[in-house]
Protein backbone atom coordinates (compact mmCIF):
# COMPACT_ATOMS: atom_id res chain seq x y z
CA UNK A 1 0.00 0.00 0.00
CA UNK A 2 2.54 2.66 1.19
CA UNK A 3 4.65 2.17 -2.32
CA UNK A 4 1.25 2.33 -4.07
CA UNK A 5 0.92 5.34 -2.46
CA UNK A 6 4.27 7.02 -2.93
CA UNK A 7 4.17 5.70 -6.91
CA UNK A 8 0.85 7.82 -6.99
CA UNK A 9 2.23 10.91 -5.31
CA UNK A 10 5.44 10.78 -7.66
CA UNK A 11 3.57 10.48 -10.62
CA UNK A 12 1.05 13.07 -9.54
CA UNK A 13 4.02 15.32 -9.14
CA UNK A 14 5.57 14.53 -12.14
CA UNK A 15 2.15 15.34 -14.20
CA UNK A 16 1.53 18.99 -11.98
CA UNK A 17 5.15 20.10 -13.06
CA UNK A 18 4.84 19.36 -16.63
CA UNK A 19 1.87 21.26 -17.19
CA UNK A 20 3.48 24.13 -15.33
CA UNK A 21 6.39 23.97 -17.51
CA UNK A 22 3.87 24.01 -20.59
CA UNK A 23 1.47 26.41 -18.51
CA UNK A 24 4.43 29.28 -18.12
CA UNK A 25 5.35 29.00 -21.83
CA UNK A 26 1.84 29.55 -22.99
CA UNK A 27 1.44 32.01 -20.99
CA UNK A 28 4.82 33.94 -21.32
CA UNK A 29 3.92 33.23 -25.39
CA UNK A 30 0.61 34.83 -24.79
CA UNK A 31 1.97 38.02 -22.90
CA UNK A 32 4.93 38.38 -25.36
CA UNK A 33 1.69 38.46 -28.21
CA UNK A 34 -0.16 40.87 -25.96
CA UNK A 35 3.38 43.35 -25.67
CA UNK A 36 3.87 42.93 -29.70
CA UNK A 37 -0.29 44.43 -30.02
CA UNK A 38 0.40 47.38 -27.70
CA UNK A 39 3.70 47.91 -29.29
CA UNK A 40 2.31 47.77 -32.86
CA UNK A 41 -0.76 49.94 -32.45
CA UNK A 42 0.89 52.56 -29.59
CA UNK A 43 3.45 53.30 -32.33
CA UNK A 44 0.97 53.96 -35.08
CA UNK A 45 -1.56 55.94 -33.28
CA UNK A 46 0.31 57.10 -30.49
CA UNK A 47 -2.72 59.66 -29.57
CA UNK A 48 -5.17 57.27 -29.22
CA UNK A 49 -3.89 55.08 -26.22
CA UNK A 50 -3.91 58.23 -24.31
CA UNK A 51 -7.92 57.14 -24.07
CA UNK A 52 -7.07 53.71 -24.83
CA UNK A 53 -5.24 52.87 -22.19
CA UNK A 54 -7.54 53.75 -19.36
CA UNK A 55 -10.05 52.37 -20.59
CA UNK A 56 -8.43 49.05 -20.67
CA UNK A 57 -6.87 49.64 -16.90
CA UNK A 58 -10.55 49.80 -16.28
CA UNK A 59 -11.55 46.94 -17.92
CA UNK A 60 -8.49 44.65 -16.28
CA UNK A 61 -9.50 45.92 -12.99
CA UNK A 62 -13.22 45.01 -13.49
CA UNK A 63 -12.78 41.50 -14.30
CA UNK A 64 -10.89 40.88 -11.40
CA UNK A 65 -13.81 42.61 -9.66
CA UNK A 66 -16.16 40.62 -11.00
CA UNK A 67 -14.93 37.57 -11.84
CA UNK A 68 -12.25 36.52 -9.64
CA UNK A 69 -10.93 38.90 -6.59
CA UNK A 70 -8.20 36.54 -5.91
CA UNK A 71 -6.49 37.68 -8.92
CA UNK A 72 -5.84 40.79 -8.37
CA UNK A 73 -2.20 41.78 -8.50
CA UNK A 74 1.04 39.88 -8.15
CA UNK A 75 -0.13 36.58 -7.33
CA UNK A 76 2.53 35.76 -4.61
CA UNK A 77 0.93 36.93 -1.42
CA UNK A 78 -1.94 35.34 -2.20
CA UNK A 79 -0.05 32.11 -2.35
CA UNK A 80 1.94 32.47 0.07
CA UNK A 81 -1.54 33.40 2.54
CA UNK A 82 -3.00 30.24 1.33
CA UNK A 83 0.03 28.13 2.62
CA UNK A 84 -0.54 30.12 5.95
CA UNK A 85 -3.91 28.93 6.08
CA UNK A 86 -3.44 25.37 5.61
CA UNK A 87 -0.51 25.62 7.96
CA UNK A 88 -2.79 27.07 10.82
CA UNK A 89 -6.29 25.98 10.05
CA UNK A 90 -7.62 23.26 12.55
CA UNK A 91 -9.79 22.10 9.92
CA UNK A 92 -7.71 21.12 6.97
CA UNK A 93 -11.14 21.58 4.22
CA UNK A 94 -10.73 25.48 3.80
CA UNK A 95 -7.77 25.75 3.03
CA UNK A 96 -7.89 22.53 0.20
CA UNK A 97 -11.23 24.77 -1.20
CA UNK A 98 -9.45 27.89 -0.92
CA UNK A 99 -10.32 30.39 -3.78
CA UNK A 100 -6.60 31.84 -3.25
CA UNK A 101 -5.49 29.08 -5.47
CA UNK A 102 -8.14 27.87 -7.36
CA UNK A 103 -8.50 27.27 -11.48
CA UNK A 104 -10.79 30.09 -11.41
CA UNK A 105 -8.76 32.56 -10.35
CA UNK A 106 -6.10 31.38 -12.18
CA UNK A 107 -7.82 32.13 -15.35
CA UNK A 108 -8.83 35.17 -14.29
CA UNK A 109 -5.01 35.95 -13.67
CA UNK A 110 -4.53 35.23 -17.28
CA UNK A 111 -7.20 37.12 -18.77
CA UNK A 112 -6.59 40.34 -17.08
CA UNK A 113 -3.08 40.30 -17.45
CA UNK A 114 -3.35 39.71 -21.01
CA UNK A 115 -5.90 42.93 -20.90
CA UNK A 116 -3.11 45.06 -18.91
CA UNK A 117 -0.43 44.12 -21.26
CA UNK A 118 -2.11 45.40 -24.20
CA UNK A 119 -3.12 48.26 -22.19
CA UNK A 120 0.20 49.15 -21.60
CA UNK A 121 0.88 48.78 -17.97
CA UNK A 122 4.04 48.06 -16.42
CA UNK A 123 3.58 44.70 -15.01
CA UNK A 124 4.87 41.13 -15.33
CA UNK A 125 4.27 37.64 -15.78
CA UNK A 126 6.45 36.15 -13.01
CA UNK A 127 4.34 37.15 -10.11
CA UNK A 128 1.43 35.63 -11.80
CA UNK A 129 2.93 32.43 -13.24
CA UNK A 130 3.47 31.59 -9.20
CA UNK A 131 -0.04 31.60 -8.47
CA UNK A 132 -1.40 29.91 -11.58
CA UNK A 133 1.24 27.28 -10.86
CA UNK A 134 0.26 27.20 -7.41
CA UNK A 135 -3.22 26.57 -8.33
CA UNK A 136 -2.03 23.80 -11.12
CA UNK A 137 -0.36 22.07 -8.04
CA UNK A 138 -3.51 22.48 -5.65
CA UNK A 139 -5.94 20.74 -7.96
CA UNK A 140 -3.67 18.30 -8.20
CA UNK A 141 -3.09 18.08 -4.35
CA UNK A 142 -6.87 17.90 -4.21
CA UNK A 143 -7.18 14.69 -6.25
CA UNK A 144 -4.19 13.51 -4.61
CA UNK A 145 -6.32 13.53 -1.29
CA UNK A 146 -8.92 11.37 -2.29
CA UNK A 147 -6.37 8.18 -2.71
CA UNK A 148 -4.13 9.50 -0.40
CA UNK A 149 -5.78 11.71 2.65
CA UNK A 150 -3.02 12.24 4.45
CA UNK A 151 -1.16 14.66 2.35
CA UNK A 152 -0.38 18.29 2.96
CA UNK A 153 -1.46 20.75 1.36
CA UNK A 154 1.08 23.40 2.14
CA UNK A 155 3.74 20.88 0.49
CA UNK A 156 1.92 20.84 -2.92
CA UNK A 157 1.76 24.69 -3.16
CA UNK A 158 5.05 25.67 -2.32
CA UNK A 159 6.07 23.02 -4.43
CA UNK A 160 4.02 24.93 -7.06
CA UNK A 161 4.87 28.35 -6.49
CA UNK A 162 9.08 27.39 -6.69
CA UNK A 163 7.74 25.76 -9.96
CA UNK A 164 6.57 28.46 -11.27
CA UNK A 165 9.63 30.82 -10.34
CA UNK A 166 11.58 28.05 -11.94
CA UNK A 167 9.74 28.13 -15.14
CA UNK A 168 8.68 32.01 -15.38
CA UNK A 169 12.45 33.11 -15.22
CA UNK A 170 13.90 29.33 -16.41
CA UNK A 171 15.76 29.61 -13.59
CA UNK A 172 15.56 26.40 -11.35
CA UNK A 173 18.15 27.36 -8.35
CA UNK A 174 16.42 30.75 -8.13
CA UNK A 175 13.34 28.72 -7.65
CA UNK A 176 14.87 26.62 -4.80
CA UNK A 177 16.54 29.43 -3.49
CA UNK A 178 12.78 31.41 -3.43
CA UNK A 179 10.85 28.37 -1.91
CA UNK A 180 13.01 28.28 0.89
CA UNK A 181 14.09 31.82 1.43
CA UNK A 182 10.00 33.48 0.57
CA UNK A 183 7.75 30.87 1.19
CA UNK A 184 9.55 29.03 4.02
CA UNK A 185 10.89 32.13 5.45
CA UNK A 186 10.39 31.42 9.28
CA UNK A 187 12.88 28.37 8.59
CA UNK A 188 15.84 30.80 7.31
CA UNK A 189 15.04 34.26 8.60
CA UNK A 190 16.59 34.26 11.99
CA UNK A 191 19.75 32.85 10.03
CA UNK A 192 20.40 34.51 6.61
CA UNK A 193 21.57 37.93 7.66
CA UNK A 194 24.84 35.64 9.55
CA UNK A 195 24.98 33.77 6.89
CA UNK A 196 25.27 36.47 4.11
CA UNK A 197 27.73 38.46 5.76
CA UNK A 198 30.01 35.12 6.75
CA UNK A 199 30.11 34.27 3.32
CA UNK A 200 30.80 37.99 1.85
CA UNK A 201 33.57 38.43 4.56
CA UNK A 202 35.18 35.27 4.08
CA UNK A 203 34.71 35.84 -0.28
CA UNK A 204 36.37 39.52 0.14
CA UNK A 205 39.12 38.48 2.13
CA UNK A 206 40.01 35.07 -0.07
CA UNK A 207 39.35 36.91 -3.03
CA UNK A 208 42.16 40.17 -2.03
CA UNK A 209 44.72 37.48 -1.00
CA UNK A 210 44.61 35.00 -4.00
CA UNK A 211 42.59 36.70 -6.38
CA UNK A 212 39.10 35.87 -8.32
CA UNK A 213 39.77 32.50 -9.31
CA UNK A 214 37.65 29.27 -10.57
CA UNK A 215 38.40 26.20 -8.36
CA UNK A 216 38.61 23.70 -11.26
CA UNK A 217 39.61 26.57 -13.97
CA UNK A 218 37.77 27.16 -16.93
CA UNK A 219 37.82 26.65 -20.75
CA UNK A 220 37.76 29.67 -21.56
CA UNK A 221 39.53 32.55 -19.91
CA UNK A 222 37.53 35.52 -18.80
CA UNK A 223 39.00 38.53 -17.92
CA UNK A 224 39.61 39.33 -14.16
CA UNK A 225 36.81 41.60 -12.23
CA UNK A 226 37.58 44.03 -8.85
CA UNK A 227 35.23 43.94 -6.13
CA UNK A 228 33.71 47.05 -7.85
CA UNK A 229 33.77 48.97 -4.59
CA UNK A 230 32.70 52.57 -5.97
CA UNK A 231 29.72 50.78 -8.01
CA UNK A 232 28.44 48.24 -5.60
CA UNK A 233 28.44 50.77 -2.72
CA UNK A 234 26.42 53.77 -5.43
CA UNK A 235 23.73 51.36 -6.77
CA UNK A 236 23.83 49.38 -2.67
CA UNK A 237 22.15 52.94 -1.34
CA UNK A 238 20.13 53.81 -4.55
CA UNK A 239 18.68 50.76 -4.83
CA UNK A 240 18.39 49.76 -1.15
CA UNK A 241 16.41 53.88 -1.21
CA UNK A 242 14.11 52.83 -4.13
CA UNK A 243 13.16 49.55 -3.41
CA UNK A 244 12.65 50.14 0.09
CA UNK A 245 10.39 53.39 -0.98
CA UNK A 246 8.24 50.81 -4.25
CA UNK A 247 7.69 48.42 -1.21
CA UNK A 248 6.03 51.00 1.49
CA UNK A 249 4.49 52.55 -1.87
CA UNK A 250 2.51 49.23 -2.89
CA UNK A 251 2.25 48.37 1.01
CA UNK A 252 0.46 51.65 1.91
CA UNK A 253 -1.71 52.49 -1.10
CA UNK A 254 -3.25 55.45 0.49
CA UNK A 255 0.07 57.61 0.36
CA UNK A 256 -0.77 57.83 -2.94
CA UNK A 257 -3.78 59.14 -2.59
CA UNK A 258 -6.22 57.43 -5.00
CA UNK A 259 -10.06 57.23 -5.34
CA UNK A 260 -11.16 54.05 -3.27
CA UNK A 261 -13.78 53.01 -6.12
CA UNK A 262 -12.10 50.19 -8.27
CA UNK A 263 -13.28 51.62 -11.62
CA UNK A 264 -12.51 54.98 -10.63
CA UNK A 265 -8.70 54.09 -9.42
CA UNK A 266 -8.07 52.26 -12.22
CA UNK A 267 -9.17 55.04 -14.08
CA UNK A 268 -7.14 57.26 -12.77
CA UNK A 269 -4.14 55.05 -12.77
CA UNK A 270 -4.65 54.67 -16.30
CA UNK A 271 -4.55 58.15 -17.67
CA UNK A 272 -1.62 58.76 -15.26
CA UNK A 273 -0.20 55.67 -16.81
CA UNK A 274 -0.92 56.66 -20.60
CA UNK A 275 0.88 60.01 -20.32
CA UNK A 276 3.81 58.75 -18.68
CA UNK A 277 4.13 56.00 -21.93
CA UNK A 278 3.18 58.80 -24.72
CA UNK A 279 6.40 61.08 -23.26
CA UNK A 280 9.01 57.94 -22.78
CA UNK A 281 7.98 56.75 -25.87
CA UNK A 282 6.11 53.32 -24.77
CA UNK A 283 9.46 52.48 -23.11
CA UNK A 284 7.17 52.28 -19.58
CA UNK A 285 5.22 49.72 -20.80
CA UNK A 286 5.02 45.70 -19.91
CA UNK A 287 7.75 44.51 -18.12
CA UNK A 288 10.65 46.32 -19.44
CA UNK A 289 12.56 43.30 -20.40
CA UNK A 290 13.16 44.87 -24.38
CA UNK A 291 14.99 48.12 -23.40
CA UNK A 292 16.55 46.80 -20.77
CA UNK A 293 17.88 43.48 -23.23
CA UNK A 294 18.64 45.83 -25.76
CA UNK A 295 21.25 48.04 -23.88
CA UNK A 296 22.84 45.11 -21.94
CA UNK A 297 24.02 43.89 -25.36
CA UNK A 298 24.80 47.65 -26.58
CA UNK A 299 28.30 48.79 -26.66
CA UNK A 300 27.52 52.48 -25.04
CA UNK A 301 24.89 54.34 -23.69
CA UNK A 302 24.62 57.14 -26.07
CA UNK A 303 20.90 56.81 -26.21
CA UNK A 304 20.29 55.44 -22.39
CA UNK A 305 16.97 57.51 -21.44
CA UNK A 306 18.11 58.87 -18.24
CA UNK A 307 14.37 59.37 -16.58
CA UNK A 308 13.59 55.20 -17.49
CA UNK A 309 14.26 54.03 -13.66
CA UNK A 310 11.97 56.91 -12.66
CA UNK A 311 9.28 56.74 -14.85
CA UNK A 312 9.25 52.79 -14.93
CA UNK A 313 8.89 53.22 -11.33
CA UNK A 314 6.12 55.25 -11.38
CA UNK A 315 3.99 53.26 -13.59
CA UNK A 316 4.68 50.04 -11.94
CA UNK A 317 3.17 51.41 -8.81
CA UNK A 318 0.32 52.86 -10.64
CA UNK A 319 0.06 49.54 -12.50
CA UNK A 320 -0.02 47.87 -9.52
CA UNK A 321 -2.31 49.86 -7.40
CA UNK A 322 -4.88 50.06 -10.12
CA UNK A 323 -6.08 46.57 -8.89
CA UNK A 324 -5.40 44.51 -11.59
CA UNK A 325 -3.59 41.41 -12.44
CA UNK A 326 0.02 41.75 -12.96
CA UNK A 327 3.26 40.88 -11.41
CA UNK A 328 6.21 43.56 -9.84
CA UNK A 329 9.35 41.00 -10.61
CA UNK A 330 10.52 41.56 -13.97
CA UNK A 331 9.31 45.05 -13.42
CA UNK A 332 11.21 45.25 -10.54
CA UNK A 333 14.65 44.18 -12.23
CA UNK A 334 13.93 46.60 -15.25
CA UNK A 335 13.80 49.57 -12.30
CA UNK A 336 16.90 48.40 -10.96
CA UNK A 337 18.89 47.97 -14.72
CA UNK A 338 17.47 51.23 -15.56
CA UNK A 339 18.76 52.96 -11.97
CA UNK A 340 21.53 51.18 -12.83
CA UNK A 341 22.63 52.89 -16.26
CA UNK A 342 21.61 56.04 -15.23
CA UNK A 343 23.97 55.95 -12.04
CA UNK A 344 26.87 54.46 -15.01
CA UNK A 345 26.16 57.85 -17.14
CA UNK A 346 26.34 60.16 -14.71
CA UNK A 347 29.17 59.02 -13.13
CA UNK A 348 30.92 58.17 -15.86
CA UNK A 349 31.38 54.49 -14.78
CA UNK A 350 32.67 52.86 -17.91
CA UNK A 351 31.49 48.83 -16.66
CA UNK A 352 27.30 50.29 -17.55
CA UNK A 353 26.42 46.69 -18.01
CA UNK A 354 28.16 45.74 -14.39
CA UNK A 355 25.87 48.84 -13.18
CA UNK A 356 22.86 47.63 -14.36
CA UNK A 357 23.08 44.29 -13.06
CA UNK A 358 24.28 45.41 -9.51
CA UNK A 359 21.11 47.69 -9.93
CA UNK A 360 18.50 44.95 -10.28
CA UNK A 361 20.01 42.94 -7.39
CA UNK A 362 20.34 46.23 -5.16
CA UNK A 363 16.32 47.22 -6.26
CA UNK A 364 14.91 43.77 -6.05
CA UNK A 365 16.46 42.74 -2.55
CA UNK A 366 15.64 46.34 -1.33
CA UNK A 367 11.60 46.15 -2.42
CA UNK A 368 11.40 42.38 -2.30
CA UNK A 369 13.73 41.44 0.57
CA UNK A 370 15.05 38.33 -0.08
CA UNK A 371 18.34 38.71 -1.37
CA UNK A 372 19.40 35.32 -2.19
CA UNK A 373 16.62 35.16 -4.91
CA UNK A 374 18.19 38.62 -6.17
CA UNK A 375 21.53 37.20 -6.60
CA UNK A 376 20.77 33.55 -7.38
CA UNK A 377 18.02 34.57 -10.49
CA UNK A 378 20.68 37.32 -11.80
CA UNK A 379 22.93 34.92 -11.94
CA UNK A 380 21.46 32.21 -13.68
CA UNK A 381 19.97 34.84 -16.29
CA UNK A 382 23.49 35.95 -17.02
CA UNK A 383 25.55 33.69 -16.02
CA UNK A 384 27.91 35.93 -14.74
CA UNK A 385 29.43 33.71 -11.77
CA UNK A 386 32.37 36.20 -11.28
CA UNK A 387 30.21 38.77 -9.95
CA UNK A 388 29.33 36.86 -6.81
CA UNK A 389 30.78 39.06 -4.25
CA UNK A 390 29.13 42.29 -5.74
CA UNK A 391 26.11 41.03 -5.92
CA UNK A 392 25.92 39.61 -2.74
CA UNK A 393 27.56 42.77 -1.02
CA UNK A 394 24.83 44.94 -2.92
CA UNK A 395 22.11 42.59 -2.26
CA UNK A 396 22.86 42.57 1.64
CA UNK A 397 23.15 46.43 1.82
CA UNK A 398 20.49 47.16 -0.20
CA UNK A 399 18.00 44.59 1.90
CA UNK A 400 19.32 46.65 5.05
CA UNK A 401 18.19 50.00 4.02
CA UNK A 402 14.86 48.64 1.86
CA UNK A 403 14.14 47.51 6.04
CA UNK A 404 14.11 50.84 7.07
CA UNK A 405 10.97 51.56 5.12
CA UNK A 406 9.40 48.04 5.52
CA UNK A 407 10.25 46.51 8.62
CA UNK A 408 8.59 43.21 7.16
CA UNK A 409 9.27 41.69 3.76
CA UNK A 410 6.58 43.36 1.03
CA UNK A 411 4.94 39.97 0.08
CA UNK A 412 4.67 38.18 3.75
CA UNK A 413 3.17 42.24 4.94
CA UNK A 414 1.24 41.79 1.45
CA UNK A 415 -0.31 38.35 2.37
CA UNK A 416 -1.16 39.02 6.14
CA UNK A 417 -3.08 42.23 5.36
CA UNK A 418 -4.81 39.94 3.16
CA UNK A 419 -5.90 37.76 5.71
CA UNK A 420 -6.70 40.22 8.55
CA UNK A 421 -8.53 41.93 5.40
Amino acid sequence: MRFRNRTYLQITVWTAAALVGAAAVLFARLIAAAQSVYFAAVHRHPYLFLVATPLLFVAATLLVETFGPDARGSGIPQVLEAIDQANNSEDAEPSWLSSLVSLRTAAVKVMSSAVGIVAGASIGREGPTVQIAASVFAFFGRLTRKVIPQVHFQTFLTAGAAAGVAAAFNAPLAGIAFAIEEVTEGILGQFREMIMLAVILSGIAAMALSGNYLYFGHPSVASSTSILVPETLILSVVGGLFGGAFARLLAYPQLVHLPRQPWKKALYCGILCAALGFFSNANTAGSGYEITRSFLQSSNLDGWPLLFGLEKFATTVLSYLSGMAGGIFSPSLSIGAGLGFSVAKICHFANFKVCALLGMVAFFSGAIQAPLTAVIIIMEMTDEHILIIPFLVAAFLARRIGQQFMPVPLYRFLANKNRKG
